[in-house]
């Protein structure tokens, strides 16, 4: 246990110091070879780049580099106008058409704060010509973001699969449920909201031979999660070259609409290396950090002691879940992820959990701290593009907190919502 005092009392000491947290982690991993002697210190760099060795890790900056291509094309709005020709007579509907949205858009780009700038930007004005207040449109488009790492394609499972060796295809099976059950709870309250606040039902009539254009002008969007989640799964390619396809299928598209330039593919780039660069020196970090862990037996030690305390695995759920409520609302969602779930899957483990279960779950309770203050990134991206001031934002957001928090008590509580679509996929 002194091994783990000395490791993560540097880690939150350094923290504290407002010192970066993977650059914590690294100075703490440095911090416990130099006192202890037990690891040459050599081992640590040589570790990092082991980390990121991996052919599955591609997948993160090419499926960024897709969804920031999605994103800079405009994409987004064939999908507004195609769900606002089905969905638009609905009571509360451009809250429906926001959600629904979002659901799609996730589906494209395994991102928050992407979802939330595209369709914030076009339906934040919408929303409040029809009669939202300021605040709660920003709360449900931010909110509807969180959808984007939920549904897959998702980056922080890609992540959590390849430092955990839990398999990415069936973490991203296991995030389908979840994230339907969060978009159908957003989609209820957003229905109590119209019907409480009396907002007008939309008057715009749109024949069937609107609906049949508008589903043809966003056809080739809509054929993306096809292409991403049919080729996986259907045995054509890994995650790592669906992301691959991805890119190119996007190009073509911005092409095609002619919202292709190469200033334009030369800002996507800038702004992956920008995001990907810390994301994977993070998982480098990470990969040492977790070598030090097995070294000093830490995680072993934990569960021992933990694990008569627990007492049994409904109250380890609890736990997991307060922790990662905390962690999603102080960290940013990969260092969380990789500092916490060597430490805690093992004693899930213990008690008989799925490994499968608790990744998925550890993830779905991290990307809900998207829209959860003081650091949620989907409001702090909201506010900029809407104007709407952080706290305002995070008011709006709070009766969707209290939804993301309820669904991941029930994926807790009933794995097979989790592992129902991996079991029978996989069978």
């Amino acid at each position: 246990m002194a091994s783990a005092g000395i490791l993560f009392g540097l880690m939150f000491l350094f923290m504290f110091l407002c010192i970066p947290v993977g650059i914590a982690i690294a100075l703490a991993c440095c911090g416990l070879a130099l006192i202890t002697g037990t690891v040459d210190l050599s081992l640590i760099p040589s570790k990092m780049i082991m980390g990121n060795d991996s052919f599955i890790f591609l997948a993160v900056p090419m499926f960024t580099f897709a969804g920031y291509l999605m994103e800079e094309g405009n994409l987004s709005e064939r999908l507004v106008d195609w769900v606002n020709k089905l969905f638009g007579r609905a009571h509360g509907s451009m809250g429906v058409v926001t959600i629904v949205t979002c659901a799609i858009f996730a589906a494209l780009t395994g991102s928050g704060a992407a979802t939330t700038a595209s369709v914030g930007a076009i339906m934040y004005p919408l929303m409040r010509k029809a009669g939202y207040a300021d605040q709660d449109a920003a709360g449900i488009i931010a909110s509807g973001g969180v959808l984007g790492p939920i549904i897959p394609p998702s980056i922080p499972m890609i992540i959590y699969g390849s430092a955990m060796g839990v398999s990415i295809s069936a973490m991203f099976l296991g995030g389908v449920i979840p994230g339907l059950i969060m978009a159908g709870g957003f989609l209820v309250y957003n229905r109590w909201y119209a019907v409480h606040h009396k907002l007008p039902r939309s008057e715009a009539k749109y024949t069937v031979k609107e609906k049949l254009q508008a589903t043809w002008k966003s056809l080739g969007v809509l054929f993306l999660p096809v292409l991403i989640l049919g080729g996986i799964y259907g045995g054509l390619f890994t995650p790592t070259e669906a992301a691959a396809a991805a890119i190119v299928y996007s190009t073509i598209l911005m092409i095609f609409y002619k919202r292709f330039s190469f200033k334009r593919y030369f800002r996507v780039m800038q702004r992956t290396a920008s995001t990907t660069g810390v994301i994977l020196l993070i998982v480098a970090i990470s990969n040492a950090f977790s070598f030090l862990l097995t070294k000093e037996r830490i995680p072993t030690t934990l569960t021992d002691a933990a694990v008569p305390l627990l007492h049994n695995q409904y109250i380890y759920l609890a736990v997991v879940i307060i922790i990662f409520l905390i962690a999603g609302a102080l960290m940013d969602t990969a260092p969380a992820l990789l500092i916490l779930a060597p430490i805690l899957v093992p004693i899930g483990v213990e008690f008989g959990l799925s490994e499968l279960h608790l990744g998925v779950l550890m993830c779905i309770i991290m990307i809900s701290g998207l829209i959860t203050p003081p650091f949620g990134l989907n409001l702090f991206t909201i506010s900029s593009t809407s104007g709407v001031s952080f706290e305002k934002a995070t008011k709006g957001a709070l009766p969707m907190i209290i939804i993301c928090i309820i669904v991941c008590i029930l994926c807790a509580y009933i794995p097979q919502l989790i592992t129902f679509l991996p079991s029978v996929v996989g069978s």
